[in-house]
């Protein structure tokens, strides 16, 4: 062992240059399959932290409206009778996912301070369910009216412990029926979870509960070990069958309406997802805005960029060793012919192997705690600190120890397995099986680097695709805020305080909506059109709404402010739903249809343009809190931010403005997370391909090593340095072109598949795929040319006495 570590530092100082090569390219990769493997890590645990996450599922219907997909919302009838009547469920409840936040009043010092508080409904049975874990205080009295629970997190941020008291509202806070009891408080969900942002949860009551046709609950059931979660969901189709049919028979006197046969009988497929696969499940129907789903494809496409990475870094390693055979290759048949044992040889190399690995793993460890600090960390979901990703620290040594071995394995055979005789001659000639050897290994590089750029490039362009995509409206130059004053649902005091705004001449227009324009389920109604059952998304607006956004009125005509005061519903309906049957004149609930607009895309761009409606007019009570500010040319953000709140405060001094961004920043903050991941591959793309070219540097000045009799020989000959450069270059350009003839279908393969997972998605061109052949074309003859100038410029007499 001793004599071992002594190679191994004498290597280090003989070998400089190979050394520190081989050190940083295993540096480099070891440090992006650690950063890989914590974003890998937290998609793959996403929910898993929850106990028993296993056995806990969502019941999840046939959506109303997608037949194709499962909903994440069911009727509490159903699901209640659900848990009621099944003996394989040990506890279950729902929760209200959307995330909500509003004002609170705490009591500090004696003066009521007002802070910002998020809650979620949810029943009795959820906390079961879930598991909370109770810090303080106990959950079940959540059920008792006017009472609250909190999240460590949100009872540290107010201040509050059980026994305290808040209150909900704006000016209305000091009413006793909205002050609320802290009775519990809880351990914060997983970060990683379906559920980290609920933070404070309310009972729901008894909401809903003879409701058959309102789908606003994610219900979460807990089974017995063992129990058929098949059988559980059949269970529930059989429950909707007869308690919706009870349902509809009950409503058709109010609706004055005879009822179909068909309609009676829905018999509605259902499901139970298990919570700890549901983060990948593409079965849902669309996605919550607070309910994230992720993307199995972009999650295995990083871990293979991992791998593959990996792969590029071991075939550098064994590169290396193969172009210091020529100079190695002496010393080791010397030391076999004073008696050294075949054995000792072998165990010295490997050691060796296994030193340049946990050396540049120590070295890929310290670049990630630089990493830490940066802005880099922030494109990975989890903290980048060793002490929080223990299990990865734990595969990547693994990885790295039999990457050694692997790796190390084949260049200590090989090198110790000729004939001692050779030490006696003065050259060393690779055999053709070894050259070709090599040649694969390079082309393998090759091929990884050539789709790496492929699909690098191809996720860039979507990137830029979903950017610069037509929404149908302008959305430029627009600023957004939420102001949740309840002055606003008056529409004199709302057109009150937009005057105020608009008066500043820098604001341009001024409009609002009851929620976010652009989400991905904010409000969807299930009506009857043409005897189809169609899910309509519904937007709550001021009347100016499509004029302050530039969305034109295709038929019909636009709202008029008239419309704002008025208690019968006004609707704009999309061309999609106008085809279906509803056109202007047509009656919508309540209300009628005065006109229809474009299909414009009020949703993320991985969802299709679904029916949709606007509607206007006081008889939904809904507060315009969500506001729409079209600037003028040449304004000072800051100068209009400062305006906006100081309005604000004059005409609500209990409500303050928040969320300040502009709408571009609204909407592409619908796909942070595939631009932080497709950032990753693309950084590591980069470094993948440096890597490999490393590679190329290794087979070079191996064949330099090997080829410079030959060379000497063409230049006594009259060869000129160009034509021994271009000698070596030519197998390069012809390897080059090979592995791109192999790469481009599997890239082509790999990125359609990718691209499959968007609704609107950016074509595959041509020119990528030539780019790419081009760039790593290019990259490998300035290698090539930059390591073989000196032995092409040699004098011939100096090569051959070195000989």
């Amino acid at each position: 062992m001793k004599i071992a570590f002594h190679n191994f530092l004498t290597t280090l100082r003989r070998y400089k240059v190979s050394s520190l090569l081989n050190i940083v390219g295993l540096t480099l990769a070891f440090t992006a399959f650690y950063v890989i493997m914590v974003q890998v890590r937290w998609e793959m645990t996403f929910n898993r932290a929850i106990p028993d996450a296993g056995r806990i599922y969502l019941v999840a219907p046939c959506s109303p409206f997608d037949e194709t997909g499962l909903s994440i919302n069911s009727p509490r009838p159903e699901s209640e009778q659900l848990i009621a009547q099944s003996p394989e469920i040990e506890a279950g409840g729902c929760i209200r996912i959307w995330y909500w936040e509003q004002p609170v009043w705490v009591r500090r010092g004696g003066d009521l301070l007002r802070l910002q508080g998020a809650f979620n409904e949810i029943s009795a049975g959820f906390v079961e369910a879930l598991g909370l874990k109770t810090i303080e205080g106990n959950l079940k009295a959540l059920s008792r009216p006017n009472t609250v629970a909190l999240a460590r997190s949100q009872a540290d941020r107010l201040g509050l412990r059980v026994g305290d008291v808040l209150w909900f509202g704006d000016e209305e806070n000091r009413r006793p029926e909205v002050q609320k009891e802290v009775v519990a408080l809880y351990e914060d969900f997983p970060a990683n979870s379906s559920f980290a942002r609920i933070v404070g949860l309310v009972d729901v009551g008894d909401q809903d509960l003879d409701s058959p046709n309102n789908w606003n609950d994610c219900y979460f059931v807990r089974l017995h070990a063992g129990a058929d979660p098949d059988a559980v969901a059949r269970r529930w189709s059989e429950l909707h069958l007869s308690i919706y049919r009870d349902y509809l028979e009950r409503m058709a006197s109010v609706w004055g309406e005879e009822i179909s046969e068909e309609e009676l009988n829905d018999p509605r497929a259902c499901a139970l997802l298990p919570l700890d696969g549901l983060y990948f499940d593409r079965r849902i129907a669309g996605e919550a805005d607070d309910f994230p789903i992720g993307s199995a494809t972009l999650t295995y496409s990083l871990l293979s960029v991992a791998m593959l990475i990996i792969l590029i870094a071991l075939i550098n390693f064994v590169n290396f060793f193969f172009a210091l055979v020529p100079v190695r290759l002496r010393a080791v048949n010397i030391l076999k012919v004073f008696g050294a044992p075949t054995r000792s040889l072998r165990f010295s190399f490997l050691f060796e192997a296994f030193g340049f690995m946990l050396l540049a793993q120590l070295c890929a460890w310290y670049v990630a705690i630089a990493l830490k600090g940066t802005e880099f960390a922030s494109y990975v979901s989890s903290s980048l600190a060793l002490g929080d990703n223990l299990p990865v620290l734990g595969i990547s040594l693994g990885v790295s120890l039999v990457a050694a071995f692997v790796a190390g394995s084949f260049p200590a055979w090989y090198i110790t397995s000729f004939n001692p005789a050779m030490a006696a001659k003065g050259s060393f000639v690779g055999s053709t099986a070894g050259r070709r050897f090599r040649t694969a290994l390079l082309g393998v590089q090759f091929i990884v680097a050539i789709g790496l750029i492929v699909f690098s490039v191809c996720t860039l362009l979507q990137q830029r695709y979903v950017r610069r995509f037509d929404l149908g409206f302008d959305h430029e130059q627009v600023l957004t805020f939420y102001f949740p004053s309840s002055k606003l649902s008056n529409p004199d005091s709302f057109d009150t305080f937009a005057s105020s705004l608009q008066a500043d001449p820098q604001i341009a227009g001024v409009t609002a909506s009851g929620n976010r324009f652009v989400a991905e389920a904010i409000s969807v109604f299930g009506r009857k059109i043409n005897d189809e059952e169609v899910g309509i998304h519904v937007r709550f607006v001021r009347s100016n709404f499509l004029d302050v956004l530039g969305i034109p009125v295709l038929a019909g005509e636009d709202f008029r402010p008239e419309h704002d005061r008025d208690s019968t519903a006004r609707f704009i309906v999309n061309d999609l739903l106008a085809r279906k049957g509803l056109k202007v004149g047509g009656r919508l609930d309540e209300g009628e249809v005065i006109g229809i607009c474009p299909d414009i895309h009020y949703r993320p761009l991985q969802y299709l343009t679904e029916p949709f409606a606007f509607v206007t007019g006081t008889c939904w009570q809904t507060r315009m809190s969500r506001f729409y500010v079209r600037l003028a040319a040449g304004f000072d953000l800051d100068a209009v931010c400062e305006g906006i709140r100081e309005k604000a405060r004059k005409f609500d001094p209990d409500s303050e403005v928040a969320d300040f961004r502009f709408f571009d920043e609204e909407i592409n903050a619908h796909y942070a997370r595939e631009r932080r991941i497709t950032t990753i591959v693309g950084l590591f793309t980069v470094l993948a391909v440096v890597i490999a070219l490393m590679g190329v540097f290794g087979i070079v000045l191996f064949e330099t090593q090997h080829r410079r009799r030959e060379v000497a020989i063409r230049k006594v000959m009259g060869a000129t340095t160009a034509e021994v450069l271009r000698l070596f270059n030519r197998r390069y350009v012809v390897l080059v072109t090979v592995c791109f003839i192999l790469a481009a279908p599997v890239g082509f393969w790999i990125v359609d598949r990718w691209l499959a997972s968007f609704a609107y998605r950016t074509p595959i061109h041509w020119w990528v795929f030539a780019a790419a052949f081009v760039v790593v074309l290019l990259v490998t003859v300035a290698t090539v040319t930059f390591c073989s100038w000196r032995t092409a410029d040699e004098n011939p007499a100096d090569s051959v006495k070195s000989e």
